[in-house]
C-alpha cells in the first residue's frame, strides 16, 4: 500500500482472502476499485452469484490513491466534444456526465458509506483568454442544460479559492469531495453486506473462451464463469490481447501537509471546494476535514512513478499560496491515471457476453462509479447511455512515455507564455 493520507484515515478494512480453489460463478468481475465495485452493486437485486476478484486489495489501485474530488464535468471543449461523441452519443454522453455526481452522493447515502463526503461544490479554474472562453462556453452550455454550475469572474475567484492568480472559474454545484480510498472501501463493505464473493491477492493470470462462457486462471485456482468483466483502468495488464494497449496510464502525484493553523486554512478555498485547473499541466486541490492542503499534480515527465519527490508539487502550492512555506508537509503518494487518446472514456465489448469499462481521463471517481452501471446495465440486457465499442488499441502505443513526456513538456511551456488578463490591463 501507498504511505498516503488516505490509507492513515480511512476505517480499515479486513484484508480479503485470497482464492484457495476452483469455482465457478455467474459474474465474474476482475478489478475491486470503483468500477468493479459499482458494476456488482448494481447488480445483486438482479444476480445472485457475483465474484470480485483482485491482484491486491480493493481500493489499492487509483481508486485509493486519487485526490479525492468529486467533479462532474469533462475536459474537452464543447465542440471537441461533439466530435467524439455525434448525435444521440452526444446527448447520452451530457446525460451521463450529468447525472454521476448524484450516483455517487446517492451510493454512499444508500449504503451508509463514511468518507468525509462533502458536497460544496467542484471548481474549474483557469487564466488567460483560451481559459475563460473554454470555462464560459461549459457554463452556458449546462446553465441551458439546467445544472446548477456559476461562471465567476476574477474577483469572485480571488475570495472563494482565496488568491488571486486566476482569471475565472466555473464552479459547479454538482461536485464536492469525499476521502475516495473510504469510498471504495465502503463499496466494498456494501459488496460484502449483499453475498458478493470478494477475493484479494489473486491476479488473472489468463482468460479463455471455454463452452458457453470463460475460463479465468490464478495462481491457486480456475474461475468459470458465464458473464465476465475487466475493469483494470489505469492498472490493466496483459490478461486481454490489446486491453492495456487501450489506455495510457499517467502516473499523478499528491503531497498533502499536516493540518493547517487556523490563521491560514481560514484563507484558502474557505467554503472547501475542490479546485482543478483548466492548464496544459493543471494542478487539482483542496483543503481536506482535517484542514489539511492536498494537492495534485503530474507525476515524473515520462508518466511513470519513478520516485516520490514531490518537490515541484510543493513549490507549485506556494507559488499559489505562499503562506504554505512554513507548514511542514506530511504525506506523499502516487497513482496511475487512465487516460485516452481521444478523451473519452472506453465501454468495450470484448467478446460474448465479456466487457471492459476504463480510461476516465482524471475523471475516476465520478465516471468509474457511472461505468459500474452501464457495465451492470450490458450484463442485464439494458441500453446504456454511453456507446459500446470495440477495442482499438492506441497507435504506437509501445512509445506512450515519448508521448506523455512531449505532452506535459509542451504544456508547460504554453502554461508559462500565459499571462492573466488581469495583470496585462
Amino acid at each position: 500500500w501507498p504511505d498516503s493520507l488516505w490509507l492513515a484515515t480511512a476505517e480499515p478494512l479486513e484484508a480479503q482472502p485470497a482464492l484457495s480453489e476452483s469455482i465457478a460463478t455467474d459474474v465474474l468481475i476482475i478489478g475491486a476499485g470503483y468500477t468493479g465495485l459499482s458494476a456488482a452493486l448494481h447488480m445483486i437485486d438482479q444476480v445472485s452469484d457475483i465474484t470480485v476478484i483482485d491482484s491486491a486489495q480493493p481500493g489499492w489501485g487509483c481508486s485509493g490513491r486519487n485526490g479525492g474530488q468529486v467533479n462532474p464535468g469533462w475536459k474537452p471543449d464543447v465542440s471537441q466534444l461533439r466530435r467524439l461523441y455525434s448525435g444521440r452519443d452526444f446527448d447520452q454522453f451530457i446525460d451521463t456526465v450529468d447525472r454521476s455526481a448524484d450516483l455517487v452522493f446517492d451510493l454512499i447515502e444508500r449504503f451508509q458509506i463514511d468518507c468525509c463526503a462533502n458536497r460544496r461544490g467542484s471548481i474549474i479554474a483557469g487564466k488567460g483568454w483560451r481559459s475563460v472562453q473554454y470555462l464560459a462556453e461549459w457554463g452556458r452550455f449546462w446553465q441551458n442544460y439546467g445544472s446548477p454550475v456559476e461562471l465567476l469572474d476574477a474577483g469572485s475567484m480571488a475570495d472563494v479559492v482565496g488568491h488571486s492568480q486566476y482569471d475565472a472559474g466555473l464552479l459547479d454545484h454538482r461536485g464536492g469531495t469525499l476521502q475516495p480510498l473510504a469510498y471504495a472501501r465502503g463499496l466494498a463493505r456494501a459488496c460484502l453486506n449483499h453475498g458478493v464473493n470478494l477475493f484479494g491477492d489473486t491476479p488473472a493470470l489468463s482468460v479463455e473462451r471455454h463452452g458457453v462462457g470463460w475460463r479465468i486462471k490464478t495462481p491457486t485456482g480456475i474461475i468459470g464463469c458465464k458473464r465476465l468483466v475487466i475493469a483494470t483502468n489505469g492498472y490493466t495488464d496483459h490478461i486481454w490481447q490489446g486491453l492495456a494497449q487501450s489506455v495510457i496510464p499517467v502516473a499523478s502525484m499528491i503531497t498533502a501537509s499536516k493540518p493547517l493553523p487556523d490563521d491560514i486554512s481560514s484563507r484558502i478555498i474557505p467554503q472547501r471546494q475542490a479546485v482543478a485547473e483548466y492548464a496544459g499541466v493543471p494542478a487539482y486541490y483542496r483543503i481536506d476535514e482535517s484542514n489539511r492542503m492536498v494537492f495534485g499534480w503530474r507525476g515524473t515527465v515520462s508518466g511513470e512513478i519513478d520516485s516520490l519527490d514531490t518537490s515541484h508539487l510543493k513549490s507549485k502550492a506556494i507559488e499559489l499560496y505562499p503562506e504554505l512555506k512554513s507548514v511542514e508537509w506530511e504525506y506523499d503518494w502516487a497513482g496511475y491515471v487512465g487516460i485516452t487518446s481521444h478523451q473519452r472514456p472506453l465501454l468495450l465489448k470484448l467478446g460474448e457476453q465479456a466487457y471492459a469499462g476504463l480510461g476516465y481521463n482524471g475523471r475516476g471517481i465520478t465516471m468509474a462509479t457511472m461505468m459500474g452501471k452501464q457495465l451492470a446495465k450490458l450484463l442485464n440486457n439494458e441500453n446504456t447511455s454511453l456507446p459500446l465499442e470495440p477495442l482499438r488499441p492506441v497507435p504506437f502505443h509501445r512509445f506512450y512515455p515519448l508521448g506523455v513526456a512531449v505532452r506535459i513538456i509542451t504544456g508547460h511551456l504554453r502554461d508559462r507564455m500565459i499571462r492573466p488578463i488581469k495583470k496585462a490591463e
